[in-house]
């Protein structure tokens, strides 16, 4: 029984312990391979709380906040703001797992996947590399990497 005990207590502790994505991401703009055909992206600087078991992310591109994206593994209405995966491949919804330093989006449109992205922080924590690939509305594949520093 005190196996047991002490067995949920770390779970619990686990379950509580913060995501190495937690905190202020900001783009490095010279290691970063942006998509030809999207708007540029100038600035780009992503937050990441946690709240409880779920991880939420708010990405400002250009001076320009977008609503907070949910991780959490649950399909969640994508909400299409400029210069956004979401907004490139005409998604509606997305799903958002984490996975100890990863987290892996699911992108939709009418049920089916129109794109992934996996994002990875370093073994240090210090960076944190997302991959997006993908169908764009207009029809044609696209990959952007981006490079974030942690601050």
């Amino acid at each position: 029984m005190r196996a047991l005990a002490i067995a949920l207590l770390t779970c619990a502790f686990a379950l509580a312990a913060d995501s190495a994505h937690v905190g202020t991401w900001t783009m490095n703009k010279s290691k970063s391979k942006v998509a030809t055909g999207g708007q540029p992206i100038e600035s780009l600087t992503v937050q990441f709380v946690q709240d409880g078991s779920t991880l939420k992310a708010i990405a400002t591109t250009n001076g320009t906040a977008a609503p907070a994206v949910i991780a959490d593994g649950k399909e969640h209405a994508a909400t299409a703001s400029p210069n956004s995966a979401a907004d490139r491949m005409g998604s509606t919804h997305y799903v958002s797992t984490v996975n100890g330093n990863t987290v892996q989006t699911v992108f939709k449109k009418d049920g089916k996947t129109v794109g992934t992205r996996k994002s990875t922080v370093s073994a240090d924590g210090k960076t944190r590399t997302s991959v997006t690939e993908g169908t764009g509305s207009d029809g044609k594949k696209f990959k952007s990497t981006l490079v974030f520093d942690k601050q």
